[in-house]
């Protein structure tokens, strides 16, 4: 009979190695997956604004701040620089480009969207498909006219890339209409690429790994079911 403690250890050890093997596979098939060649943009996009965010920090109470003039005209902002200096560009007219993505919230007189200009809209495309992690989301809330919204023809979403736009209009700093948000409000747009889906290859290596476990999961079960129907019945005790 085997003694308790090498039975716990072995029913302790054993959960422990299968994880352990489980994650390596993983880890493993993670790094063969093939990397996608992002399609090139070429875009030709205007250069972003001569802003220095340190120069934004805001003194005691702010002011000062919009004596400074903003150097929008033939440049584009980005929604890192708007964070950054939201009172030195309220009010001002800017050009943002960025992947419109998620869903289009449609009003009276026209629709919300967002409008994102990080790594992922501008340079490597959606997830997934590729592991060339940039970090987290960035963008802008956008306004669009009737007219400006019925242009879009996609927006981004994984396996999808979203219309590439350039969006001219009026940058507003607590906007009542968006509940008090950062919000720029489009008064031209322009699609510098239209949405296209992105393909992902066929993963091999994932699929064969898919399969053995399924397979390993229902002989488990079946050997389970096997032997529990095998197990004698315990004894009615008086």
């Amino acid at each position: 009979m085997i003694p308790l403690r090498r039975r716990l250890l072995r029913l302790g050890l054993l959960p422990v190695l299968l994880v352990a093997a489980v994650l390596s596979a993983v880890a493993t098939v993670a790094e063969l997956a093939p990397v996608r060649q992002t399609p090139s943009l070429d875009l030709a996009l205007p250069p972003v604004v001569d802003l220095d965010p340190a120069g934004c920090q805001r003194d005691h109470d702010g002011t000062g701040l919009l004596d400074r003039p903003a150097p929008t005209s033939g440049h584009r902002i980005t929604s890192e620089l708007v964070v950054a200096c939201p009172a030195r560009l309220d009010g001002r007219g800017v050009t943002y480009v960025g992947e419109a993505v998620g869903d289009l919230l449609d009003r009276e007189g026209g629709a919300w969207v967002l409008v994102n200009d990080d790594d992922y809209a501008l340079e490597v495309g959606p997830l997934p498909g590729h592991r060339d992690r940039r970090g987290t989301n960035t963008g802008l809330a956008v306004w669009l006219p009737d007219p400006l919204a019925a242009q879009l023809t996609g927006l981004g979403r994984p396996g999808t890339w979203g219309d590439i736009v350039e969006v001219t209009g009026v940058l507003h700093r607590t906007d009542p209409a968006d509940g008090g948000g950062l919000t720029l409000r489009a008064e031209q747009l322009t699609i510098r690429q239209h949405a296209r889906h992105v393909d992902d290859s066929l993963h091999l290596p994932q699929l064969l790994l898919a399969a053995i476990s399924v397979l390993a999961a229902s002989s488990a079960w079946t050997i389970r079911r096997h032997t529990s129907r095998r197990r004698p019945a315990h004894p009615d005790t008086k």
